[in-house]
């Protein structure tokens, strides 16, 4: 079966055939974005048509015909919207439909079926205001699933997101829907007569049209070297090191039209010194051994001295390089006490054939000031996958997993269990006590807030579904524990941060639907308000992933690194995106000089301290308000 961009080329050659072929691959999926968008089936249809013959005039004007679902996506999106500002006035909201009424009928929906006829109008609006419950993201996967009936794949490509986002966003969206809810939203939308004659009717109208031919391009040589004439004049001139430069915005699968230039102005900063680009070693994500636990190595590449970071008069670069952890290590924890980091327990590296522990007791201080290294009194428990959170100057190290490595008929194989230790550790003293115990053992995340700390679903395996969505309140002035309300998501490897007073939990990795699938990475984001006990969803992350960091600077939570896994393979991340809660809204920034995983991130002085991370030592210095 030929695929997009070979029937776009037949298409562009004269074949409208190849066209009438695009049109019924894609004529489901617009035609449930359509309906998600303005409710109305019969305007629907006409959004459907339009979009195909916008699309065709404009076919060769895609610059890459395998984005041709996406770019569908971009035009009908924009015709929804055009079509919802003309009638507005006219719409009416589903809000009014009472939740008693919504209830019933997701139980009785199937009982009537003498006056399906006449119901079936109020049917669609039953299931309309189902779909209404769930967040905007979960509602639009579920209406091309089932109305569009498009596998994960096909809508991964339609939205420009991953598959795995979409299999997560259906999972939560089915979640989040009683079963028999759940089944009347699929029988309704399942249900839907597509229009017969649809294709008939955009075919007779491609007939009379032809697609635009594509702009000539211009010589580039001419312009470049007026550009570099310019340039030269205002220099010669004495101008400022500041210019108004015009440039195109990317293209995005959110935008409200098809993909055009937009002339923007905006002031940007050129700094004349030259520096080397850090960005030019490394990709978006770079790929890693499939085994991430014990032995796996990784090199990286040196960032820039210190001599050349302190140059007089030059601007601030976002990385340095720091002296490296004194001890290889995964799965440990960080936290900071007047200005001193502590690297707290882990996993170390065994050598090839060795057998014991694999979990450390390990504690070693990191002086910022001075750049050194120092070995502390070791953590009474050995583990990894501890968490630490810090009260009053002390730390509380908290749960966690035994690991050690033993002998099998065929090799080896490893034993693990959780831990529900709590110990604080005084770091005037140097010294460990045992405190009270969580009330469930396991790996947790942890935070703090008006001085309790809060430990944050996690990992247990002798659970069927190991990840938990459990919340455990721990108060040190008591020594006792309590618990809140659980997440939404049960997730583990996850994100904390804490911003006003509020836990968000980001990311990680939670349990699948069915028990033999692999683990879903999350992209997920929500918010729990410890005065109201309620936990909030927000915008998701840009892409899922799991053991990545979280870092706030003024407000802002900066997520760090992570993992994934896509066709088996493991895949470390080098991104770095910030959250506005004020906004609720993401952005990326510059990404790593490499991908990490397990690492931890501490802020001191407003830069983001980036340590270890997959078992490497390197310790990095982030900037924000550096260049590169």
């Amino acid at each position: 079966m030929e695929n997009d961009a070979q029937l776009i080329r037949r298409i562009l050659s004269g074949d409208d055939a190849a066209f009438d072929t695009l049109v019924q691959r894609h004529q489901r999926g617009v035609h449930a974005l359509a309906w998600r968008k303005v409710s109305d089936f019969h305007y629907a249809e006409e959004i459907t048509q339009d979009t195909f013959l916008q699309a065709y005039k404009k076919l060769s004007t895609l610059k890459n015909p395998n984005q041709f679902a996406g770019w569908l996506y971009v035009i009908a999106n924009r015709l929804c919207i055009n079509w919802l500002q003309r009638h507005k006035p006219a719409m009416q909201s589903l809000e009014d439909t009472p939740v008693a009424e919504i209830e019933k009928s997701s139980y009785i929906h199937h009982a009537s079926e003498q006056r399906e006829v006449e119901g079936s109008e109020h049917r669609y609006a039953i299931a309309e205001r189902l779909l209404s419950k769930l967040p905007e993201s979960e509602r639009t996967v579920m209406t091309l699933h089932y109305l569009g009936e498009m596998t994960a794949k096909e809508i991964s490509k339609f939205l420009g997101v991953s598959v795995n986002t979409i299999t997560n966003r259906l999972w939560r969206a089915r979640k989040r829907l009683r079963e028999d809810q759940e089944l009347m939203v699929q029988e309704v939308l399942g249900g839907v007569q597509f229009p017969a004659n649809l294709t008939e009717n955009i075919m007779r109208q491609v007939a009379d049209l032809k697609p635009t031919p594509p702009p000539v391009a211009k010589p580039l040589l001419p312009w470049s070297a007026f550009g570099v004439t310019t340039l030269l004049v205002v220099m010669l001139l004495g101008a400022t090191n500041q210019y108004l430069v015009h440039f195109q915005k990317p293209y995005s699968f959110e935008a409200v039209a098809e993909p055009t230039v937009e002339i923007v102005d905006t002031a940007i900063l050129l700094d004349i010194d030259s520096k080397p680009d850090l960005r030019s070693q490394v990709g978006r994500v770079t790929s890693a051994d499939k085994n991430i636990g014990a032995g796996l190595q990784a090199a990286e590449t040196p960032l820039v001295s210190d001599i050349q970071r302190n140059s007089p008069g030059s601007t601030p670069l976002q990385w340095t390089r720091k002296a490296d952890m004194p001890t290889a290590r995964t799965g440990f924890a960080t936290s900071v006490v007047n200005g001193k980091v502590f690297a707290i327990g882990g996993n170390i590296q065994l050598k090839r054939g060795e057998f014991g522990d694999l979990s450390a007791s390990t504690v070693e201080m990191y002086d910022p000031e001075t750049d050194t290294w120092e070995q502390k009194s070791d953590m009474p428990t050995a583990r990894s996958g501890v968490s630490v959170s810090v009260v009053d100057g002390k730390i509380y190290a908290i749960g966690g997993t035994k690991t050690k490595i033993i002998q099998a008929p065929r090799g080896f194989s490893s034993e693990s269990e959780e831990l529900a230790t709590v110990e604080r550790y005084d770091p005037v003293t140097d010294t460990w006590i045992q405190k009270a115990n969580m009330p469930t053992p396991k790996k947790t995340m942890t935070c703090v807030v008006n001085g309790k700390i809060y430990a944050i679903g996690g990992w247990l395996t002798t659970k069927e579904k190991p990840h938990l969505e459990t919340v455990e309140v721990y108060d040190p002035g008591t020594d006792t524990w309590a618990k809140v309300q659980s997440m939404n998501c049960a997730r583990c490897s996850a994100a904390i941060s804490v911003v006003n007073g509020e836990i968000y939990a980001i990311g990680g990795l939670g349990s699948p639907p069915i028990q033999d699938q692999s683990d879903l990475y999350l992209s997920s984001v929500e918010v729990f308000n410890p005065k109201t006990n309620q936990w909030q969803e927000r915008t998701e992350m840009p892409a899922p992933k799991a053991s990545h960091t979280a870092s706030v600077i003024d407000g802002k939570i900066y997520v760090i690194g992570g993992y994934f896994k896509e066709d088996g393979e493991f895949k470390k991340l080098s991104t770095i995106e910030i959250y506005d809660p004020a906004t609720e809204h993401w952005t990326q920034e510059p990404e790593m000089p490499m991908g990490k995983w397990g690492h931890k991130t501490e802020v001191i002085d407003g830069q983001i301290y980036i340590f270890g991370g997959g078992p490497v030592t390197s310790v990095q210095v982030y900037d924000p308000r550096g260049t590169p």
